[in-house]
């Protein structure tokens, strides 16, 4: 698919389905971020005291957090620009902007998004600051991170 009829799908929510071709609206879009949240989430939940064992000593298990926890927080500033932009509101300029205008919207409780923020800092931090150790930040991510996603989740799925 050429570039410029890309970028019209994505300002439209439409994306195409990666094996038949067919064109997804925005709702097919968003469910399946959500589905792919949920995977990513219950990922690092059923294996969490795993990862917390492995995290200090094994760079695999290292590298596994940091790929899964970037994926649930990509996804999770996809879902909220999708929304706005179904909503009919502007794009955020910002990824944390993304997450206030979800509660200033009103599509996600106001304080929850003050508090739950810090997502998008946590993919920045992934995405840019590779240089600097991460094991705090995920530790840190898995044991209180992981109940704001399946609240995340829940929400969304409600407004669905």
């Amino acid at each position: 698919m050429d570039k410029n009829k890309e970028q019209w799908y994505l300002k439209f929510g439409i994306e195409q389905e990666q094996n038949t071709g067919r064109l997804l609206n925005m709702q097919e879009v968003l469910f399946n971020k959500v589905q792919g949240l949920k995977e990513e989430t219950k990922y690092l939940v059923d294996n969490k005291t795993k990862l917390l064992r492995g995290l200090d000593s094994s760079v695999e298990t290292r590298k596994i957090v940091e790929r899964s926890v970037y994926l649930c927080a990509e996804i999770v500033l996809d879902i909220a620009d999708l929304l706005i932009i179904e909503k009919g509101y502007p794009k955020p300029s910002t990824y944390s902007d993304s997450i206030y205008k979800l509660g200033e919207y009103g599509l996600i409780p106001k304080e929850f998004a003050r508090k739950f923020v810090y997502i998008a800092g946590i993919r920045n931090f992934l995405a840019h600051d590779y240089q600097r150790d991460t094991v705090p930040e995920l530790k840190k991510f898995l044991n209180l991170g992981l109940n704001d996603l399946k609240k995340f989740v829940t929400t969304i799925e409600e407004l669905l």
